[in-house]
């Protein structure tokens, strides 16, 4: 009977226990989730303001344009799109969700992209440092964050390493680059990018090729310094359809 009694015991603190683990995995499994949204971009269009997001959920999440509110939420393959009215004036964007009783706000300003100089698809375009430039069909922002690096030879091909007095360029010649791209319904492009002196650098992103085909001014010298507002890069934006 004793025995009866301590194996009733016995199975009731492992059902308890099991109980509290599957709960607190839920728990854990739900805030995962929280963290999981991703923001994709905005665009401006006509008086209003769409800001993209996958994974989101109203019960979860409060999203406001200026402390507004959403006039409209729209889901499409997986993505929401969350229209604000708005005047066309740059904007202040706040997501926020709690998680374990802690709220938690990711805010972004979001400048009108039609403030920025204008480029058009498939023609290349120029950009300085910490210059910005909108092209209109593609919903796409370019912005040139720095270059930081430059090895660039007055002739690249001047790199024989095995003559006596070796050549001036024995080094791979390139640039680095600091990009951050944008464009609607797509993560942010956030990247640092060597760019070879003798080859153009083409990649895929937002559903376009970004080609960045020169680096301006040419390198007369070796060492020549050159200042930050000297530098121009030459970019295009291709949809190839």
């Amino acid at each position: 009977m004793n025995n009866f009694k301590i194996n009733k015991k016995a199975i009731m603190f492992f059902l308890i226990i099991n109980i509290l683990t599957f709960s607190c995995s839920n728990e854990s499994s739900e805030s995962a989730d929280l963290n999981k949204l991703e923001y994709l971009g905005y665009k401006y269009s006509n008086n209003n303001v769409s800001i993209f997001l996958k994974n989101y959920s109203k019960e979860n999440y409060t999203v406001t344009l200026n402390s507004l509110a959403s006039e409209e939420q729209i889901l499409n393959n997986g993505i929401y799109e969350l229209i604000f009215i708005n005047n066309n004036q740059d904007s202040s964007l706040k997501i926020k969700n709690i998680i374990n009783d802690e709220e938690r706000v990711i805010s972004k300003f979001l400048p009108n992209p039609n403030n920025y100089r204008r480029v058009n698809v498939n023609q290349e375009f120029k950009i300085k440092i910490n210059e910005a430039v909108f092209e209109n069909s593609t919903n796409t922002i370019i912005k040139l964050i720095d270059i930081s690096e430059d090895s660039r030879c007055p002739d690249p091909s001047d790199n024989n390493e095995n003559l006596s007095n070796p050549g001036s360029c024995i080094h791979t010649p390139k640039t680095l680059l600091h990009l951050i791209i944008e464009t609607a319904k797509y993560n942010i492009f956030d990247e640092f990018i060597y760019k070879e002196q003798v080859k153009d650098y083409e990649f895929f992103y937002g559903g376009n090729y970004i080609k960045i085909s020169k680096i301006d001014p040419e390198i007369i010298e070796l060492n020549r310094l050159i200042p930050d507002s000297d530098y121009e890069v030459t970019i295009s934006i291709s949809n190839k359809n």
